[in-house]
């Protein structure tokens, strides 16, 4: 019964010296230096913070794609005739204009036909100038007739040779570059063997696709930005030329095709290239990045109320620009947010602010 009595005055004992020893430490935090400097600073739950006012602007988003460019108008050479090559006048890199002069074919048989057709043409044009200045009593209406039909079908031989003739000689449709050939005087050409290619590459035409969901915010004239695939450093800027009518049920896209201007010809049809449009969404609030602050809930920021006071707002994350960032939440124009030293606040603490 004794040792009980002892231990138990034994642990009182402990007691009573930790709570004297920690009354010790604390003396000096309550001396008149530590009271004074902690009325300078202020109550302890104000808090320094930096500010930053709220703004609201277009979520930007950025679709990305991949296409393959071609030429503003290309095509192969072909001949509606054939015949031996007589001349060749281009050769492969030349640039062309419309109506150059490329191929001659043998063209002796057509020429002669379109000179016979000229002789027809001019006799049947004498015939009815002499009908026209006698009078109607030295010939007849039916001679006159007849006259007038014999130049009608003159006229339209001599365009049928002529139009012969203009076949054996194959012109630039338009201007551009013209490709490689093969070709040298006296081959023999059938008819629809290829000459060589013909590019206009003024302009490169990208072909691609962007997904359903953002097909119809796809408008003509919209910026479209273009790089090589095999050179990702290079920014070439262009247009939206063309938007699809219908989306494809397989791939649930739709089809939009870039025009990317080429002055110095230095993009080459058949490229791959790496497109992306920008798109423009709905205003949303803007903020910096050190504004957001995150716990178990999600993210949140801090909400300067008209007492100095902050309350909190949750907020969701669309879009980041740089350090700044698209939410979602219940913030006006104009709101003011804790921008730096939100780390530590609490709901309905007081904050005194410095910068903004």
């Amino acid at each position: 019964m004794r040792s009980k009595v002892t231990h138990s005055r034994r642990s009182r004992l402990g007691l009573l010296t930790l709570a004297w020893s920690m009354a010790l430490m604390m003396l000096p935090l309550l001396s008149p230096d530590a009271v004074a400097q902690r009325a300078r600073r202020g109550p302890a739950t104000e808090a320094v913070v930096s500010l930053y006012e709220v703004k609201t602007q277009p979520v930007s988003e950025r679709i990305a794609a991949v296409g393959s460019g071609r030429a503003l108008e290309q095509l192969t050479l072909t001949t509606r005739v054939a015949g031996v090559i007589a001349e060749v006048l281009f050769k492969g890199g030349d640039k062309v204009e419309k109506g150059q002069v490329l191929v001659k074919l043998a063209s002796e048989p057509e020429a002669i036909a379109v000179e016979t057709a000229e002789a027809q043409r001019a006799q049947a044009f004498d015939a009815v100038e002499r009908y026209r200045q006698l009078n109607e009593a030295a010939v007849s209406r039916v001679v006159r007739a007849e006259a007038e039909t014999a130049l009608k079908v003159a006229d339209a031989a001599l365009r049928r040779a002529r139009e012969d003739l203009d076949r054996m000689t194959i012109k630039a449709p338009f201007a551009g570059i013209v490709g490689l050939t093969n070709l040298q005087t006296g081959d023999y050409l059938a008819i629809g063997n290829p000459i060589a290619t013909l590019d206009d590459r003024s302009t490169i035409i990208i072909e691609f696709t962007v997904p359903e969901a953002v097909a119809p915010q796809i408008k003509v004239d919209m910026p479209v930005r273009a790089s090589l695939a095999a050179r990702p450093g290079e920014i070439f800027n262009g247009k939206v030329a063309a938007v699809g009518t219908r989306i494809d049920p397989v791939t649930r896209t739709l089809s939009v095709r870039g025009e990317i201007p080429n002055p110095d010809l230095k993009l080459i049809p058949g490229s791959t290239f790496s497109v992306s449009v920008q798109l423009s969404g709905q205003k949303s609030p803007v903020v910096p990045g050190l504004a957001i602050q995150w716990d178990r809930a999600g993210a949140y920021l801090w909400r300067l109320t008209a007492d100095s006071t902050v309350e909190r707002v949750d907020a969701a994350i669309i879009a980041r620009d740089g350090d700044r960032v698209f939410i979602d939440a219940k913030l006006n124009p104009g709101d003011k947010i804790v921008h730096e030293g939100g780390g530590l606040l609490t709901a309905g603490q007081k904050v005194k602010q410095v910068g903004s």
